[in-house]
């Protein structure tokens, strides 16, 4: 089968053959509306895999993809949860055996996990977003007052020695695993497909999903400073949305330059 772009779904040769026996009553529609169904749930498994079970990145995930990602695990769902309602009925009258529905509801059971994690996984990009999007605010105001834009402080900045290398990191790593038994949370490491769409390249900085004012955050900026890493500690994200308080090591991100 050959797919459209989502939501857009191209037509196979037996499609349209099926198409046309229906249209001339030497077919039932309902075969023409399981092949319909077969082929929907086609494109959104390969969205999924695409999207989920991909190689790439989770940062390399934009927020339309991510959203994308969540409706195509939510068809599916919907799709087979529709399929065991018909079937019920069906079981009742003794046209098919009472076992029947069992593999139906572990294919539900097996595509809610898979909808569960499609939803963790958009959650975590839309904090991600929400951080990228703090450090842009952080520096719309670095630049200067602009009308609408609050004006507070949205973070603490320290420079340091100006640097952050792959030994920094590495000592970063090291010291907060001893200090608290578990891996530091990275919520984003290099370039992320979120801070290209914001127009900032993130290369070399790593962001921490800590808030600065808990335990692991104090501890976090005291080794940084200590260590001399520059570090910016994001208290909040966009005033008036949701709140994504993290630590970003590195000197700030630079804006991507456009070619004329």
């Amino acid at each position: 089968m050959i797919f459209g772009g989502a939501g857009v779904y191209a037509q196979t040769p037996d499609l349209e053959r099926l198409r046309a026996l229906v249209e001339a009553g030497a077919a039932p529609r309902a075969a023409l509306e399981k092949a319909l169904a077969e082929m929907r749930d086609a494109e959104d498994e390969a969205i999924l895999r695409r999207t989920l079970y991909g190689a790439s990145r989770i940062e390399d995930t934009t927020e339309e993809q991510a959203a994308e990602m969540v409706a195509a695990a939510r068809r599916r769902v919907a799709r087979r949860q529709a399929r065991l309602e018909e079937l019920k009925p069906l079981v009742e009258q003794g046209i098919y055996a009472r076992n029947a529905l069992g593999p139906v509801a572990e294919e539900i059971e097996e595509l809610n996990r898979t909808l569960e994690l499609a939803i963790s996984r958009e959650k975590f990009l839309r904090e991600m977003a929400d951080m990228a999007r703090a450090e842009e605010q952080w520096a719309r105001i670095e630049a200067g007052p602009e009308t609408g834009v609050e004006s507070r402080p949205v973070s603490e900045r320290f420079d340091g020695m100006g640097t952050f290398t792959a030994a920094h990191w590495k000592g970063v790593v090291l010291a907060y695993e001893a200090a608290f038994g578990r891996p530091v949370p990275v919520s984003a490491h290099g370039e992320t497909a979120v801070h290209r769409a914001l127009g900032y390249d993130h290369r070399g900085r790593v962001d921490v999903a800590v808030n600065p004012d808990e335990p692991e955050g104090v501890w976090l900026r005291e080794y940084l400073t200590r260590e001399k890493i520059p570090f910016f500690a994001f208290r909040a994200a966009v005033a008036g949305k949701s709140t994504a308080p993290h630590i970003h090591i590195g000197p700030p991100s630079l804006r991507i330059r456009v070619a004329d």
